[in-house]
């Protein structure tokens, strides 16, 4: 290469590599490794033009390659200020010239782009408030939704506040707070129903006593477990924390383990008050939330718990009453609690 080629290529890329020194000096931050070069070149929709590192580049690189196509045609010439001299100037300036002008259409250019920037920039704002608005306001229709049914009495033994707890919304809907307004959680929403179906066989097979053996530990490691779960997924603190302290503690061994369990009040109409409280906030929910759910009151099997009180009488005495009265009564008085002791006290260890 020789000297000629040298100076063309230097003449060629210096303008370019000066304005873009200039313009990251300028407009950009950080260090010019890598940050202070991004930071000056990118499109910021939200700073104003006049902020804008590719402005400047754009008036920049058009004055510097018409100032070194000028030192080259000048440099033959003298500054003469005579009607003869500016038109030589203009004669001969053609060039610079019309590279100094390419700053015009570069300059609008980029103000184009940058208006471009910040209108995309404000549909995403819009959309971004939007997503949040319609989000909040879905949570805001389930709580008013609820508030609507206001106080229900179930079967004289339960006032049902249908309170919404705030964690239901989380729970029973996916969607984050920028998706705007979120979608039924139909996992949570399969996995409630199911765990009713579980809990109204229970119930029937303890109220026929379907199984006389195992009506005792159906009834008191399994039904009331399930009846709790189900009301402390739901929130409703009428039966995990009103009811649960009119309840019985009673003593028991699972999988070797010595444990206290609680029953559900201590009568079958407080049991079945209790079932319908959840089958009904569940439809509420199901019915908000565009949910088809089972709806097991079509079964005639199962149709006395959920109407009427012949579910008292479907054995005589009713089961729940004579195990509270009997079985249970007598599993507390014989019941060692030393055992519960010691096997606290090994776990703490």
């Amino acid at each position: 290469m020789n000297l000629d080629q040298i100076l063309a290529a230097f003449l060629l890329f210096l303008p370019l590599l000066s304005a873009a020194i200039v313009a990251a000096a300028a407009r950009g931050k950080g260090s010019w490794k890598r940050d202070r070069w991004v930071s000056a070149f990118t499109m910021h929709p939200d700073q104003g033009l006049i902020r804008q590192g590719l402005l400047w580049l754009s008036i920049l690189v058009p004055f510097f390659y018409g100032l070194a196509a000028g030192i080259i045609i000048w440099g033959d010439y003298q500054i003469v200020l005579t009607p003869d001299g500016l038109s030589t100037f203009v004669k001969i300036s053609a060039i610079p010239l019309a590279l100094f002008s390419l700053s015009l259409p570069l300059t609008i250019l980029v103000s184009r782009l940058h208006a471009t920037a910040q209108t995309a920039n404000q549909i995403t704002l819009t959309r971004y408030k939007n997503n949040i608005d319609s989000f909040y306001s879905h949570r805001k229709e389930l709580f008013s939704y609820f508030a609507q049914i206001g106080d229900v009495v179930f079967l004289d033994c339960i006032t049902a506040k249908f309170k919404l707890h705030p964690q239901i919304h989380k729970k029973f809907f996916t969607g984050k707070l920028t998706d705007g307004t979120p979608l039924a959680n139909n996992a949570a929403f399969k996995e409630v129903e199911s765990n009713i179906e579980g809990a109204l066989w229970k119930i029937h097979a303890v109220l026929k006593d379907s199984n006389p053996e195992m009506t005792y530990d159906l009834y008191i490691a399994n039904l009331c477990s399930e009846i709790y779960r189900l009301a402390l997924t739901l929130g409703l603190t009428e039966i995990h924390i009103t009811l649960a302290e009119n309840s019985t503690l009673v003593p028991a061994t699972i999988n070797g383990e010595p444990k206290m369990l609680r029953t559900v009040g201590t009568t079958s109409t407080e049991l079945v008050a209790s079932f319908r409280y959840i089958f009904s906030f569940f439809h509420n929910l199901c019915d908000f939330a565009g949910v088809d759910p089972m709806d097991f009151r079509k079964d005639p099997n199962y149709r006395y718990i959920f109407e009427g009180n012949s579910y008292k009488t479907t054995t005589i005495p009713p089961v729940i009453e004579r195990l509270h009265a009997e079985d249970i009564k007598t599993n507390i008085s014989n019941y060692d609690f030393s055992k519960l002791m010691e096997y606290a006290k090994s776990v703490k260890q």
